[in-house]
């Protein structure tokens, strides 16, 4: 009878688990879920940062989607080559806090930044997305014209 209680106990304790990794995504709970390792540093090219922190709000899930949309299909070319990347950072751990100082962050961001042998080069936020959440052509349409400016000063 122990046995069987403990079994029950045990499967119940799983599926609760189980429960909680499908409600709850990786990355929200701050664990790094890319094949990259976030903190690294390209030799060379642009990254398109989305830096976030822990607690995400839907506006902030909008930010980070409308930002990946508006890089994906506007440099489907760049992407594919690797001279540019999209890259979802939680800036609330430890490996990857330092980027709030590195580009001073305030808030939730998409910043680009250009890397030369590992190392930043220059960077911008910018600072629209958050103006211009309610409206997706608008956004889509800043965040490729920022990109394609920021990408044309570096090549």
């Amino acid at each position: 009878m122990r046995f069987k209680n403990l079994f029950r106990w045990l499967a119940l304790g799983a599926g609760a688990l189980g429960l909680a990794l499908l409600i709850f995504p990786l990355h929200a709970r701050g664990v790094e879920t890319g094949p990259q390792d976030a903190a690294k540093a390209p030799s060379s090219g642009v990254i398109a940062y989305y830096f976030h922190g822990t607690f995400r709000c839907s506006t902030c899930r909008k930010l980070e989607a409308l930002s990946r949309e508006a890089i994906s299909s506007g440099f489907p070319k760049d992407l594919a080559s690797g001279e540019l990347a999209f890259r979802v950072v939680n800036v609330e751990t430890p490996k990857t806090n330092h980027f709030i100082q590195d580009f001073q962050l305030t808030t939730k961001s998409l910043v680009l930044v250009e890397y030369r042998d590992g190392k930043i080069v220059r960077w911008k936020n910018l600072p629209k997305i958050w103006q211009l959440v309610r409206d997706r052509d608008a956004f889509i349409r800043y965040v490729q014209d920022e990109t394609r400016m920021f990408l044309g000063e570096s090549r």
